[in-house]
């Protein structure tokens, strides 16, 4: 019966204790290759597992950079689709829910009214008149309160109110009867009306200036 606890030599083919490094007959060495070189097969190892996380991390990076193009391709288009404020020209007709408001003119003044019923800008101000249409473009009345207001606005988006004597001396200086501006507005029927803004007349000569109605822009300046 074989003694299990032997084995041949890997060279000479004799019969030798098993687990030897050496064969005692031969001097033939009897280790695997990774047993005689284990520095070599350690760092061999270390190559492998390199090569593998570096390939694993490529894919990761991979993948962040399509997922990053992709995200800045639907931001650009946002951007893209995003749409731009629609600002009118003096006589262009902005909408206003059942109306539409043209600003027919705009002037720059010192003073508003006739010569028996006037009023003086302040000093250091300036009145900035206009004179605007409304029509009714719906099927039904509009009432006052439903007239959209007009505010003078700079280019900072601050809003000034009109000046309710200075609009009122302007509409007798221009001869525009305002008086159905109080009363409902029958649809087909246009009026016509002035608003007047006293403000600085240094911060008016400087930059944009735009009647805001609604949420609607008439350049004037």
């Amino acid at each position: 019966m074989a003694d299990k606890n032997l084995v041949p030599c890997k060279a000479c083919g004799k019969e030798i204790a098993k687990g030897v490094k050496k064969c005692p007959n031969c001097g033939k060495d009897q280790r695997n290759w990774f047993m005689r070189h284990k520095i070599l097969s350690f760092i061999g190892a270390i190559i492998v597992l390199f090569i593998i996380g570096s390939a694993l991390g490529g894919g990761d990076d991979t993948d962040t950079g399509t997922n990053t193009a992709s995200d800045n391709a639907a931001t650009d288009s946002k951007t893209e689709e995003a749409p731009k404020e629609k600002v009118y020209a003096v006589g262009e007709v902005v909408a206003a829910n059942k109306l539409e408001i043209t600003v027919s003119k705009f002037e720059e003044k010192s003073k508003v009214g006739d010569q028996y019923v006037n009023k003086q800008a302040s000093e250091g101000g300036t009145f900035v008149a206009i004179q605007y249409t409304m029509k009714n473009v719906s099927d039904e009345p509009v009432g006052m309160f439903d007239y959209p207001t007009l505010n003078l606005v700079d280019e900072k988006g601050t809003e000034y109110e009109a000046d309710l004597d200075a609009s009122s001396y302007y509409a007798v200086e221009t001869d525009i009867d305002n008086s159905k501006i109080v009363s409902d507005l029958n649809p087909g029927i246009t009026i016509k009306d002035t608003e007047v803004y006293e403000i600085s007349k240094e911060s008016f000569a400087q930059g944009k200036w735009y009647i805001q109605i609604g949420d609607q822009k008439v350049q004037i300046k």
